[in-house]
C-alpha cells in the first residue's frame, strides 16, 4: 500500500504531469479544428459529456496541489536542515553535493568567520554549519502552485457544472423568471472615457424583491444576480410593427426583436401565413451620432415577396409610411439588450488564481533579480564532511563563494594529513 502511494505520489507531483495533459487536450482541439470552426466550444462539450476526459482534467488540479504539498514539504525539511537538525533527511533538497575526507579539528569556526565577513547569515550547530543569503522566492512559489490550482480546479468545475440561457431584456418590460425575474427600468449607453471600453451600457434593474433596492449591470465586470452572472451580449431594438398591404387588408402587428446595432446592421421577420418577409435596419444620422445613445430612432426597411423587392422606406419611431397601398407604422420602440444569464461557480477560481499569479509575479521578479537566495550547508560525519549547496538563481555569484569554502576545508585537510 505504501509503494502505491508514494507512485501515485510521484506521478501527481512530476512537473511533467500538466504539460503532458495539456498537450493531450491541445491534440483534441487540433483534430476538432478540421471539422468546425468553433473549436474551442466544441471541445469544451466534447469534455463536458466524456467522463474520460473530465476525469483526465482532474488530473491538473491535482498535480498542481500535490506539487504544492512536495514544495511545502521540502521548504519545511530544508528548514529544519539548515537550523541544524542532524536527523533530517537532505536528499533532494539541494542542487549541488560534495564529500571531503574530514579533517581534526573540524574547521567550522573559521569558515563561519569567512562565511559572515562577506555579508552571509550563519549558524554553527554541534558537527553542523549553514549558511545563507537573500530572500527565498517561496512565498512567490507557493502563491503561483495555489494560482495554478485555483485556474484547473475553476475550468473543471466550469466545463462540468456551467448553465446558461440566453434572455432578452427590454427596457421597461419585465425580467422572465427564468432570469430571476424582476423589471428593467431603464436602459442607456453613454460615451466612456475609460481605458478599455469606450462606451457604458448601463441596465437598471428593480428586482422582483423590491428590498433589495435597484440594481445596475454593466459590460464589466460582471454583474452577479439571483446566483447568475449578468452578460451583455447584443444590442438591438424592440419595435412594435403594423404592416397592411393591398392583397393583406387586415394587417399584422407584432412586438419584433431586431438584432439591428449598430446602423447598417440587418435583421428580418417573416409575415406568416404570406410569402411576405420584411428587413430592416437603423438609419446612420446625418451627425454620426449613436441613435441607441440618443434614442432619435429612424428604422429603414423593405418589403420582399419572394425575390422581389415590393417597397423600401424608412419611418421614426412613432411614425409611419404609406405607399401604393402599403402601409408601415411603428406605434413603439424600446432598447433591448440580449443577455446571457451564466451559472459558473468556477468564475470565482479563475478570478482568484489572476489574484495569486499578480502577487505572485511582484514577489518573484524583484527577488529573482535583485535578492535570490544561496543556502549552503556543512555537515561533519564520522568519515567525511558533505557540503551542500543550492540557489535560487542561475549562474549565481554565491557558487563561487560555495567552491572557495570547499578550498578552505580542502586547505585545512591538507594540512592536517
Amino acid at each position: 500500500m505504501k509503494r502505491l502511494f508514494r507512485s501515485v505520489w510521484a506521478v501527481l507531483s512530476s512537473r511533467a504531469m500538466s504539460p503532458l495533459v495539456i498537450g493531450f487536450f491541445l491534440l483534441i482541439y487540433i483534430g476538432i479544428a478540421f471539422v468546425t470552426d468553433e473549436t474551442l466550444i466544441a471541445l469544451m462539450e466534447f469534455t463536458r459529456r466524456s467522463v474520460f476526459l473530465a476525469v483526465l482534467l482532474v488530473l491538473l488540479p491535482l498535480s498542481s496541489l500535490f506539487r504544492l504539498l512536495k514544495e511545502l514539504g521540502s521548504y519545511l525539511k530544508r528548514r529544519r536542515v539548515m537550523a541544524g537538525s542532524e536527523s533530517a533527511a537532505v536528499q533532494n533538497l539541494f542542487d549541488e553535493t560534495v564529500e571531503l575526507s574530514s579533517p581534526l579539528p573540524l574547521p567550522f569556526a573559521e569558515l563561519q568567520s569567512r562565511l559572515a565577513a562577506g555579508g552571509y547569515h550563519t549558524r554553527h550547530s554541534g558537527n553542523t554549519l549553514s549558511a545563507w543569503r537573500g530572500i527565498s522566492i517561496f512565498p512567490a512559489r507557493m502563491l503561483y502552485l495555489a494560482g495554478a490550482f485555483c485556474l484547473f480546479a475553476g475550468i473543471l468545475i466550469s466545463l462540468t457544472t456551467r448553465s446558461s440561457h440566453r434572455v432578452t431584456l427590454i427596457e421597461g418590460e419585465p425580467i422572465p423568471a427564468s432570469a430571476g425575474g424582476g423589471r428593467v427600468d431603464r436602459i442607456s449607453l453613454e460615451e466612456s472615457s475609460g481605458l478599455i471600453l469606450a462606451r457604458n451600457l448601463a441596465m437598471e434593474v428593480t428586482p422582483s424583491n423590491s428590498a433589495e433596492g435597484k440594481r445596475v449591470f454593466g459590460l464589466y465586470p460582471p454583474a452577479l444576480y439571483k446566483g447568475e452572472f449578468v452578460y451583455p451580449r447584443y444590442l438591438g431594438i424592440g419595435l412594435l410593427t403594423f404592416f397592411s398591404a393591398p392583397d393583406l387588408p387586415a394587417g399584422y402587428q407584432k412586438h419584433c426583436i431586431l438584432n439591428i446595432h449598430p446602423p447598417g446592421k440587418e435583421d428580418s421577420i417573416e409575415v406568416p401565413g404570406t410569402p411576405y418577409r420584411i428587413v430592416f435596419s437603423l438609419a446612420k444620422p446625418d451627425d454620426g451620432s449613436d441613435p441607441y445613445v440618443t434614442g432619435r430612432m429612424t428604422f429603414l426597411f423593405k418589403l420582399l415577396k419572394g425575390k422581389d423587392v415590393m417597397v423600401k422606406g424608412r419611418a421614426p419611431g412613432g411614425g409611419e409610411f404609406v405607399k401604393d397601398g402599403y402601409r408601415f407604422a411603428f406605434p413603439d420602440s424600446r432598447r433591448l439588450v440580449i443577455t446571457d444569464f451564466i451559472r459558473d461557480y468556477g468564475v470565482f477560481l479563475l478570478w482568484t488564481s489572476g489574484l495569486f499569479f499578480l502577487v505572485a509575479g511582484c514577489i518573484w521578479l524583484p527577488v529573482r533579480l535583485f535578492f535570490p537566495r544561496c543556502e549552503m550547508l556543512f555537515r561533519a560525519d564520522p568519515d567525511a564532511i558533505h557540503a551542500f549547496y543550492r540557489s535560487e538563481k542561475a549562474a549565481s555569484r554565491h557558487a563561487g563563494v560555495f567552491h572557495e569554502s570547499l578550498d578552505i576545508l580542502e586547505a585545512k585537510r591538507s594540512s592536517v594529513t
